[in-house]
């Protein structure tokens, strides 16, 4: 029994206390303060806190699963330190009648200094210390239980004072807890609210980006592929000059071949640049594009093997890729003699995986060799630089049977979706 003097000074220090609870803005932490000074103000050996839950299906002390009218999470215990298997069995209780039912049923404290013996008593879980005595009291906001606060084990037992003192401190506990509720939910929003405007940041920066390419695009068409076409227009003319040396003749066709070929990939990277920010075409459409341009021009037999399922972050290699298969179209065309062209498209969830291959005459040992560092592979080169620099993984060999082959991997930035 608590003596008049101790009450007094246990509920003086109750303010102190509560100010202390009320100023922590972690949920856990709240529950695991409120049941130290649950403990050391009624001297009980164990305490647990419980919220309420939405649910109405809860595991009772026996381990089976029961529909109840309510359940209760237990958010916290202090004096016993269960398993995680116990806890994961037994931390959502079925709040039927019993004698930690009856303080939210019928919201009001309940105590019971032989809990063997108690008309409410169910028993309890195997695993868990013995409760003999106990002490229950609801956590309210206004007249609404949210949970419960239990303690047990008191020596002596627990009487009025202990259920007084207890429940002035639920109450505080009760304020502090909805508290933390809404400072998480607070922060949730922020958290929310702060993705939201780096979202539409990054949507800002994806349209300035695409007018820029337009702009871009717009130029390449308007003043370098007619300055081509008007190259080639001349070439045409010198050629059907009758009276021309065979040599001479000979550089004239492969300029305009060269002028032609120029004009073909600056109308793709017009394409590119032009339908590079349009969400509904895929990488796999710009590839395959490529490949049609390639057999109409060449002649060549293109064939393009998608797997996966891309993501918004494919977006990122999107330039990219298509400057490997850009680059490795036109060397097949200048070097390979091939007459197919095989390209597969892995999308994996955190990089995309490029293989393209050809049925040609394949490279030279010296070019496999020194491709890496030599000027007169630029091309090849270039975007192996550019493969490595962000983090991939650049191969490229002769085929087993024919052809050169080129392998790539691409991550995605671990900080985008």
């Amino acid at each position: 029994m608590v003596e008049p003097d101790n009450l007094h000074t246990k509920l003086a220090s109750l303010h102190e206390i509560s100010v202390e609870i009320a100023a922590l803005r972690n949920l856990s932490q709240v529950h695991e303060r409120a049941l130290n000074y649950c403990r050391e103000l009624t001297d009980s050996e164990f305490a647990f806190s419980g919220l309420l839950r939405e649910t109405t299906v809860g595991r009772v002390a026996n381990g089976r699963m029961e529909v109840g009218d309510r359940v209760m999470d237990v958010a916290a215990i202090s004096g016993f330190q269960p398993s995680p298997e116990f806890y994961a069995q037994f931390h959502v209780m079925s709040l039927r009648s019993s004698v930690v039912g009856v303080v939210i049923r019928e919201n009001r404290s309940y105590n019971s200094n032989d809990v063997a013996a108690d008309p409410h008593s169910v028993g309890q879980p195997e695993g868990h210390p013995p409760i003999r005595k106990f002490l229950g009291v609801p956590l309210r906001l206004s007249e609404d239980a949210i949970g419960m606060i239990g303690v047990a084990n008191k020596p002596n037992g627990y009487d009025g004072n202990d259920e007084q003192l207890l429940s002035t401190f639920a109450n505080q506990v009760a304020v502090a807890v909805d508290n933390a509720r809404l400072y998480e939910r607070q922060r949730q929003t922020i958290a929310e609210l702060e993705m939201l405007r780096d979202r539409l940041t990054e949507a800002e920066r994806i349209q300035l980006l695409g007018r820029e390419r337009t702009r871009i695009a717009g130029a390449l068409h308007d003043r370098i592929e007619q300055q081509i076409f008007t190259i080639g227009v001349r070439l045409n003319g010198l050629l059907e000059v009758e009276h021309i040396e065979r040599d001479v003749r000979e550089q004239l066709a492969e300029t305009r071949r060269i002028a032609i070929q120029t004009a073909d990939e600056v109308r793709r990277a017009i394409f590119t640049l032009a339908d590079a920010d349009h969400g509904d075409v895929e990488l796999a459409d710009d590839v395959r594009t490529m490949l049609r341009d390639v057999e109409r021009t060449t002649g060549l037999q293109a064939h393009l093997s998608v797997s996966g399922r891309p993501t918004e972050a494919v977006d990122q290699v999107r330039d990219l890729v298509g400057q490997i298969v850009n680059e490795a179209l036109a060397n097949i065309e200048k070097h390979a003699r091939a007459e197919r062209i095989l390209v597969r498209l892995r999308y994996q969830q955190d990089r995309v995986d490029l293989v393209i291959q050809d049925d040609g005459v394949g490279a030279s040992e010296l070019v496999l060799k020194t491709f890496p560092e030599s000027h007169l592979h630029f091309g090849l080169r270039h975007i192996r630089e550019l493969v490595i620099e962000r983090g991939g993984v650049f191969e490229a060999a002769n085929g087993e049977e024919a052809g050169f082959v080129i392998r790539t991997s691409i991550p995605f930035d671990r900080d985008e979706p």
